[in-house]
This record gives C-alpha cells, structure tokens and sequence, in this order.
C-alpha cells in the first residue's frame, strides 16, 4: 500500500498495523530525534522491534503531508528492517536521510532524487540504482554492503562522498559514478569490492583515495577513471586490484601515490596513465604490477618516483613511459623489471636514477631512450642487473654519469645519435673504446657519431689526448667497416678492380695512415718515422761507405784518369782514399752518412750528397743492396712526407 497523507497510516490495522519499530520512528521524526532500533546493530532479520515497511519510511522523507510534517531535521534510523521497495526516484527528501546500520530487502531507487545529506553507514542493501542523484552536502556510506550494482551515473554530490571500509559485490560494474560531480573528496578506503569502479568522466573537486582499498574485476576494469577531471591528488596506496586501473585522458590536480600497492592486470596493463595530466609527483615506491604500467605522452608536473618497485609487464613493456613529459626527475632505484623500460621520446627537466636497479628486457630491450630529452644527469651506476639491450639512439642529455661495473652488465648497447653535454668519470680510455663499439652499431651498420660526441666534449673539457685516442679509434672502425662493406659489395665505387683487390688496397693506405699520423690526428708520429728512415740510413750508408761501395755520382770524375788509378788499384776504400786531404779529390763534397740519409729520405731536401755519392752494385754486396735500398728509402720518405703533409694540412681544417 502506498502511503500518500497520514489519514493512509490511520487505516492500518490487523495485520499491516504498525510496528512498535515504526511507531516509535513516526514519533521521532516528528520531535526531530534520532531512532535507535535494538541496539543500533544491523538486524538479521525482520521483527516488531526492527521492523519499517518501506511505504512509510518513503512517506517521512519527503516530508509527511499537510496533517503530519517531520521535523526539519529529516528521518535518522539504526538498526532497520527495511522492507519492500524503498523508490525515492524524482522524490525531494526533506531534511536529512541517515540510514545507520540498516538492512534493505529490495533494490534502493532514487533516480533524479534529491538530498540534503544522505548516510547509509553500515548498512545492507541489495543494490541501488541512483541515476541522476543529487545530493547538497555530503554522501556517506562508510562500511556500506552492497549485494548488486550500486549505481549513481552522473550524481551530483556537492560535499564528499564515503564509501570507506565499504563492500560492494557485482558482475559488472559494482560503483558507476560516471560523468557525476563530488565537490568534495571522495573516499573509498578499505573497501572490498568485486566488479569495477567507474569514474570515467566524473569531477572530483577533491581527492580521490582509494587506500588499502581490494578491486577485482574479471575481464574488465577495476578502475575506470578515463577523462575524470580530479583537482586533488588521487592515493592508492597499499592499494590491491585484479584487473587494469585506468586514468587515461584524467586530470589530476595535486599528486598521484600508489606507494606499496599490488596491481595484477593481468595480459593487459596493471595501471594506464596515458596522456594523463598530473599537477603533482607521482609516487610508485615498493609497487608491484603485473602487466604493463603505462605513462605514455602523460604530462606530469612533478617527478616519477618508482624507488623499490617490482614491475613485470608481461607481454608487454613493464614501464611504458613514451614522450611522457615529467618537469622533476625519474627515480628507479631498487627497481626490478621484467619486460621493457621504455623512456623513448620523453621528456624529462630533472635526472634519472637506477641504482641497484635489476632489468630484464626479457628477448628485448631492457631499457629503451630512444629520443630521450633529459635535462639534468643520467645516473648509470651502482645497477644490480641488466639483461636485455640498452638503447640510446637519438637521445639528448644534459650530463652521463656512469662507471664501468654498471656498463660490463650490459651486453648490447645503442649509443648511435645520443647526445651528453657532460660526462663523469670514468675518463678510462680502453673503457670507453670498447663502450663506443659496443654501441656504434645501429640496423647493422657502423656509425661515427658515438666517437664524435665523446671526442667533442674530451677536447672542449681539455682532455685534448683522450680526444685523439677516441677519433683514432673511430678511424679505425669506420675503415673497417668500410672494408666490410667493399667485400660484401655494398659499398658505392667507381674502381674497376674486384672487392677483395679493392679492400686489400683500403687495408695498405689504412695502415699507413694510422701508423704514420694517427689518421690526421698524431701528425707528429710522421716525424719519428722520418727520424727512423734516416737513422737506417744513416747506418746503412755509412756500412756501404766504410765497405768502400760508394763512388761518385759524376760520369766526368768516373772517367778520369785520377780516380781510374785509384779505383783500379789496390785500395779498400776508393771513394775515401780519392777524397783524402793530399789525394786528388781533396775538394769534392766530403761524403757525410746523416747528411746522406737526410738527402735520400726527405724529398723537400737537398743537402748535395746525393748528387755527389751513389752505392755502386759493382763493387760489393753492401753497394748491391744499397743501391736498390736507396730506391725503396726514397719512396718511403715520399709516402711519409706526404702523409704528414697530408696530415698537418688536415689538423689546420679539421672540426673534429
């Protein structure tokens, strides 16, 4: 029986006479007191003490009739029966609706209805349906049991919302609080529910809490909170959900906390923060995750804590934080992952940290910062583990600092494109050769840019040595890998001869060029090439003089009878008996062995011994070899002359 007016309640008798329970409400509500049904405890089951059809109960909240007003404080009831359909829906309830520890039979409905408070704080209910609802100060509905979906879409809640300690049960989704507006906080602390939360598109004028809270949702979210717009922080710590926790599109005012929280999602991801704005920090510290965590082109104005966090991605990445934009820095320290780290494209104004970090790209990449633009240090030390490639290509830094313990962890590394405007120690340089190696590789080819970077900033921080060890390195390997490329027929080449000629060639000129100058960069070392061709010979002439090899280069001398009488006599050494103080050729250039090698070895002299003294293969085995020696000696002061030509030539051009 609907109750309309008061004259409805008068005529029940017998059977649906009123309850002692209902009674005593009816006087209550009119001097404006609470009702305290037993002893306020939430009832088992339906008696005359506890007992309040719900006709009635609807009757006193929206405000009596003309005979019978409740007072303006509205309807306050402990320890109900509810029974029958409690259907406020488009209903005004006047005053305030507090139903404490009291237990509905039937579905709560209050579509479009309207509330000045309404607390349902340990109490049961099968369910309520709620759309539309509005509520001018605060819903509570702490320790609330909830046996079906409890559904307020698009409620408009100007205080806070309370549902701490709540339990809700449901296939589907057990809070839909889509697209509503709490001006408030909204709380959901220690709550134990199964189904999704969904707050997709809501407005918290708070913040949202959802700590020590337990969601599972089976093949569906556990949060939905996709485009809600949250003007404070958002705390899930201690936080347990199966099923993926998604903020993407949200914007967050103040921080977002997971701290210590275990999110299981499954083959999907444990928390979707793409393209969320976060006006804050956010806190990952001691998070476990079971399927990916995604910052991807997330815009957060703080810094990334994740010190201590246990993050396995599955199938998938375990951080996926692509072009995210952080103003603070990223910390991963005790980090341990499984899966991918993928930093690639983001942006980020602080540093980034891995200390006793332990990554497992799986058969991937373990750490991915293709594109990276950092502001502050890359901290590269004190890692614990790293298996799987370390990729750097393209990124931009503003300092490396490193060591060479965390570097030996990682087997495949790609420094192709990356950029540091400072580096650390260690200033080791067999260490950074095989660094730079190691990482010039990219899509199978070889790539200078490692070598140039580490030697622009040796030269630009004073470490002029390091820097020309490094591009003599570069030179090295680039040449080998041009070398690569001619057998393998790849390399571009108008040379008629086959690949194999053409690569021994590449090989000899190689040689020589990195022996004699360091390619350029150690012209100095031709010097001490010249320096040895001369002392061999030097020594070599003098061995050839002192055997009596020599003659003089002079077809004139040679035929006359003054140096025939000597050559064909009997003397050991003509060449130094014809130049002796009372011989004939007292006046003739004294033969002088340094002179000698200086005039055979350095083209761009002539000091006259080569043009007055030659080897003579006739006389003896040393003038034999002398005589084509001196050949060999000549072309090889040419070669080394030019190369350092070449070379000094070079260092007043070059911008390495």
């Amino acid at each position: 029986m609907l109750i309309r007016t008061y004259a409805d309640i008068e005529k029940l008798e017998g059977k649906d006479a009123l309850s002692a329970a209902e009674r005593m409400l009816i006087e209550n509500c009119r001097i404006g007191e609470p009702t305290i049904l037993g002893d306020g405890s939430l009832p088992e089951r339906a008696s005359q003490e506890r007992s309040i059809r719900a006709d009635l109960l609807r009757y006193l909240i929206i405000g009596g009739c003309a005979y019978f007003k409740p007072h303006e404080r509205g309807v306050a009831i402990s320890g109900a029966w509810i029974h029958g359909s409690l259907d406020l829906s488009f209903a005004f309830a006047s005053g305030a609706l507090i139903l404490k520890q009291c237990r509905l039979t039937h579905l709560f409905y209050a579509r479009q209805a309207r509330f000045n408070l309404l607390a349902l704080n340990g109490s049961r209910i099968p369910g309520m349906q709620a759309e539309g609802i509005v509520v001018l100060s605060d819903l509570l509905m702490r320790d609330l049991k909830c046996d079906a979906d409890l559904v307020m879409r698009g409620a408009q809640i100007a205080g806070e919302f309370s549902l701490n300690g709540g339990q809700l049960y449901s296939a589907g989704i057990a809070l839909h609080l889509g697209s509503a507006s709490i001006g408030a906080h909204a709380f959901l602390d220690e709550t134990n529910i199964f189904g999704e939360l969904f707050f997709t598109r809501a407005e918290i004028g708070g913040q949202l809490s959802c700590k020590k809270a337990s969601v599972t949702a089976k093949e569906r979210n556990a949060l939905s909170a996709e485009c809600a717009i949250i003007k404070g922080g958002v705390f899930l710590r201690d936080m347990k959900s199966y099923g993926t926790l998604s903020f993407s599109g949200a914007e967050i005012g103040g921080q977002f906390s997971c701290q210590s929280g275990r999110f299981d999602g499954g083959d999907s991801h444990a928390l979707n923060l793409q393209s969320t704005i976060i006006k804050g920090a956010v806190f990952m510290d001691r998070l476990q995750a079971a399927g990916q965590v995604t910052l991807a082109n997330a815009d957060i104005e703080g810094q990334l804590v994740c010190i201590g966090a246990d993050l396995h991605g599955g199938k998938r990445a375990a951080l996926n934080a692509n072009s995210v934009r952080i103003q603070g820095g990223i910390y991963l320290d005790e980090v341990k992952s499984t899966g991918e780290i993928s930093l690639a494209s983001a942006d980020v104004g602080g540093q980034i940290t891995f200390s006793h970090a332990n990554l497992n790209g799986l058969k991937g990449d373990a750490l991915n910062c293709e594109g990276l633009r950092l502001k502050g240090l890359f901290f590269w030390r004190g890692l614990a583990n790293v298996s799987g490639r370390v990729t750097f290509t393209f990124g931009n830094c503003g300092g490396l600092v490193d060591e060479i313990e965390s570097w030996q962890l990682v087997s495949n590394v790609l420094l192709v494109g990356l950029v540091y405007e400072n580096l650390a120690d260690p200033l080791d340089i067999s260490f950074r050769k095989r660094w730079l190696k190691n990482g010039s590789q990219f899509n199978g080819q070889f790539h200078p840019q490692p070598y140039q970077q580490l030697a622009k900033f040796y030269r630009e921080t004073g470490h002029r040595y390091e820097a020309r060890e490094i591009l003599v390195a570069k030179e090295i390997e680039q040449r080998k890998a041009t070398r690569k490329a001619i057998r393998e027929g790849k390399a571009r080449t108008e040379s008629w001869l086959i690949p194999d000629a053409l690569a021994l060639l590449n090989f000899l000129w190689d040689g020589a060029t990195r022996l004699v100058a360091g390619y350029g960069y150690k012209p100095w070392l031709s010097l001490w090439w010249l320096a040895g061709l001369v002392a061999l010979m030097m020594l070599a002439a003098q061995r050839t003089w002192d055997a009596g090899d020599f003659a003089p280069n002079s077809a004139v001398i040679l035929t006359s009878q003054d140096w025939k009488t000597i050559a064909d006599g009997s003397s050991q050494n003509p060449a130094a008996d014809w130049t002796d103080a009372h011989a004939p050729g007292k006046d003739y250039e004294t033969f002088y062995s340094f002179a000698y090698a200086l005039d055979v070895v350095v083209p761009v002299l002539d000091l006259g011994q080569t043009d007055a003294w030659a080897p003579s293969p006739a006389r003896g085995d040393w003038g034999y070899w002398m005589f084509y020696a001196q050949k060999m000696f000549i072309v090889a002061g040419w070669v080394v002359t030019a190369i350092a030509a070449a070379a000094i030539s070079g260092m007043i051009r070059r911008d390495d």
